[in-house]
């Protein structure tokens, strides 16, 4: 099988993301080439998911290969010729490219090992959904769960349903969408993190169930794009989907503030860097806490020790806070908001003593007050 090594490179890239690097098993390390009709097939599982990702070839061909996934791919990646040979013998799968490669192939007993495919046999409910919509949920809600601040297991999952998606530790992310149909799913980082394999196309989404036995029925979740297909089990039960407090998290993220102000990003990212320099690097154990305090055309910010401040002016011309209002937020939980945000300015609601919400377009992240 001749191939351009133009079209198996962006193919190779695209399924290195999906390799589990973080399991050690013959799965996990495989990596299956096959082709059928005008298609070749690049396959990795790590039996929660299974990736397939599609290159077109110039004429139908058979052909079916396992090996080692993150040494195929690599060579592949460093290989500068046009185009790439690709031929299997009794034990090997030959490449030839700047050179002659050989790379074993990987058998169960004596058979050419297939990685097992997750079929979803009970399809419930199936609809499209944007790819934007997708990698929204990695670079938003991703940033909440990597503020680290989880007491129970569902912290660390991504609760998603047909009007939006929702992570949260001490206070949380919420992702403004509408989808199709009604879904109310938790999925892990890692299948989440595959969303990055769609760029600007419809996506088929699909759920249903199978039953394992007469008292474990397993859900599942399949991604389909042209060129890229992930079919996934999720491995939580109602219980844990009950446990978040999306009613809850979703008027916090909605309600009626008393006061709107409206911040440069840039000024306010700034402020809080500078600010940070004087907190004590040697307590590790003191977290970064300050105080802003917010008046009618400014906020002043405090750092930890309240020896140092800036101020920063709003940029709405008049606010309707007439007396002093004070908030003591986390500068790091802030700080680290702030790095996922593209807007030039941002819209923060407070004045109800539990919490401040930043909101721009979709995205609303609540910062909980802290009481000192």
């Amino acid at each position: 099988m001749i191939l351009r090594i133009e079209d198996i490179k962006g193919t190779c890239e695209k399924i290195l993301t999906a390799v589990d690097s973080s399991e050690v098993s013959t799965l996990t390390t495989t990596l299956q080439i096959k082709a059928i009709g005008n298609f070749l097939n690049l396959c990795v599982t790590n039996r929660e998911y299974f990736v397939q990702v599609k290159t077109e070839l110039d004429e139908p061909i058979e052909f079916n290969a396992t090996v080692n996934a993150n040494l195929f791919l690599k060579l592949i990646s460093k290989i500068t010729t046009e185009s790439i040979t690709l031929d299997v013998n009794e034990s090997s799968l030959v490449i030839k490219g700047n050179g002659t490669y050989k790379l074993p192939l990987i058998f169960d007993d004596e058979k050419l090992l297939e990685l097992p495919e997750i079929n979803i046999n009970n399809k419930t409910n199936t609809f499209t959904v944007s790819s934007n919509i997708l990698n929204s949920i990695l670079l938003y809600n991703s940033k909440e769960l990597n503020k680290a601040v989880v007491s129970s297991p569902v912290q660390k999952l991504y609760y998603i349903d047909n009007k939006g998606a929702i992570t949260f530790t001490s206070g949380a992310c919420v992702n403004n969408f509408s989808l199709e149909q009604p879904i109310s799913i938790l999925l892990n980082a890692k299948i989440v993190k595959l969303f990055k394999l769609f760029k600007d196309e419809p996506v088929s989404f699909t759920i249903g169930y199978d039953s394992i036995s007469d008292d474990i029925i397993q859900t599942k979740v399949r991604f389909e794009s042209r060129c890229v297909v992930i079919t996934a089990i999720i491995s939580c039960d109602d219980t844990m989907l009950k446990s978040v407090p999306v009613s809850a998290i979703r008027n916090r993220a909605d309600m009626e503030y008393p006061y709107s102000v409206n911040l440069n990003r840039d000024e306010l990212s700034q402020t809080i860097n500078r600010l940070l320099l004087f907190a004590d690097s040697s307590e590790s154990y003191v977290k970064p806490y300050s105080c802003f305090e917010f008046e009618k055309d400014y906020v002043t910010i405090y750092d930890t020790n309240k020896d140092n401040h800036e101020i920063i002016y709003y940029n709405n011309e008049k606010s309707n806070i007439e007396t002093k209002y004070t908030a003591v937020l986390d500068l790091m939980d802030l700080k680290t908001t702030l790095e996922n945000c593209t807007e030039q300015y941002l819209t923060i609601n407070f004045g109800n003593e539990e919490a401040i919400v930043i909101s721009r377009g979709n995205i609303k992240n609540i910062i909980p007050e802290i009481i000192m």
